[in-house]
């Protein structure tokens, strides 16, 4: 009967040993698992180099993610990024602040949302533009993979292959860092020029010459970069431009510019379908001489304006402009109203976000 119940015993403790090493072994997994497990985390408007630092030290991938804060697409980004289970640093950029404009200048764009994928050593993986499910799905891939999705393309304002051009915004933004550190950055930015030419590169240029001294091929630099002037040169590069004309001439004084003003935002409520809206824009100068509004460019037929196109204002002075708003289908409506001028920043963007419902006098018939 001894016999019989030492037999047992060991039966016992033999079994615990098992389940307890079955335990040991199982935390150890989920241990190594969550530790390998790469988690999300979203920052905002942090500046680019502190969230470098932070994604090599965390040895994680990071997206620098343009958004429009008025953009409809800009919020459904916003939303299924916060589902989402990406295992990346995210730091959202608004792009209307002031700190932020140079995202855009060095893409050459004025679109959102865009996100830019790097790897932790900070080199720029991939570009994706949009908020679809696809779009996120190549991202997920992008950041799981350190590789470009093929599926997606990017259609940019370079006319280039997405696989020709995220090594040059790679080196362009390097060199932008580099300057920033005092780095010389001539020769580099020499060779980029005989493979893009756009205004931020010429800036690149003009300022590595100011900061060696090199006078001479810092104002020819400032010229060339005056040779950019179509409407999305104009709206994305207008603070390099100003810069330039300084450099070019000594004597230039940007506060003597006229200096546009009004609201970028204007909600419509309570628009009857099929029913014209009437609002009005004011437009000020808040500069020194005289502000030419030389055109006004409607993105729709529902938007119309009441009046001229061209207007002179006097400094300190205002002008009402006049339009109607006509919805021609129910809910929510974004437009948008282009002012092109004289002013220190030539183009103003304005949204119209317009809430329509059915006209009450569809509702009785």
């Amino acid at each position: 009967r001894s016999r019989i119940y030492n037999l047992f015993a060991n039966d016992i403790i033999m079994e615990l040993k098992r389940t307890y090493f079955s335990i040991v072994l199982l935390t150890i997994l989920f241990v190594a698992v969550s530790c390998s497990t790469k988690q999300k985390e979203v920052l905002q408007n942090e500046e680019f180099n502190m969230v470098k630092q932070k994604a090599a030290e965390e040895n994680q991938s990071f997206c620098i993610v343009l958004l429009d804060t008025a953009d409809v697409t800009s919020k459904i980004y916003e939303e299924r990024l916060e589902k989402s289970n990406i295992g990346a640093i995210f730091n959202v950029i608004n792009t209307e602040m002031p700190q932020n404009s140079w995202y855009r200048q060095w893409l050459y764009s004025n679109s959102a949302p865009i996100t830019c994928i790097f790897t932790s050593s900070g080199e720029l993986v991939d570009i994706i533009p949009g908020a679809s499910r696809k779009c996120f799905n190549c991202i997920k891939q992008v950041v799981k993979k350190d590789l470009m999705c093929k599926e997606l393309k990017y259609y940019n304002n370079f006319s280039m292959e997405k696989r020709e051009l995220i090594p040059l915004l790679n080196e362009i933004l390097q060199c932008k860092l580099d300057l920033e550190k005092g780095v010389n950055i001539e020769s580099r930015i020499d060779n980029l020029l005989g493979s893009v030419g756009y205004p931020y590169v010429d800036y690149l240029r003009m300022m590595n010459s100011l900061n060696y001294k090199e006078n001479k091929i810092a104002q020819s630099a400032a010229k060339h970069l005056q040779t950019f002037n179509n409407d999305l040169e104009l709206e994305v590069y207008p603070e390099l431009f100003s810069f330039a004309k300084g450099v070019v001439d000594p004597n230039y004084d940007p506060k003597m510019e006229p200096v546009l003003e009004c609201e970028g935002l204007i909600h419509l409520d309570n628009c009857e379908k099929d029913i014209a809206k009437p609002f009005e824009i004011s437009i000020s100068n808040m500069g020194e001489t005289p502000l030419e509004v030389l055109d006004i460019q409607l993105d729709c037929s529902c938007v119309t304006l009441r009046g001229e196109k061209t207007y002179t204002i006097s400094p300190h002075q205002s002008q009402n402009i006049n339009f109607d708003f006509t919805a021609n289908k129910e809910g929510q409506v974004i437009r948008e109203i282009f002012l092109k001028s004289n002013s220190i920043r030539p183009i103003k963007r304005i949204k119209i976000i317009a809430n329509s419902i059915l006209s009450e006098r569809k509702e009785v018939l």
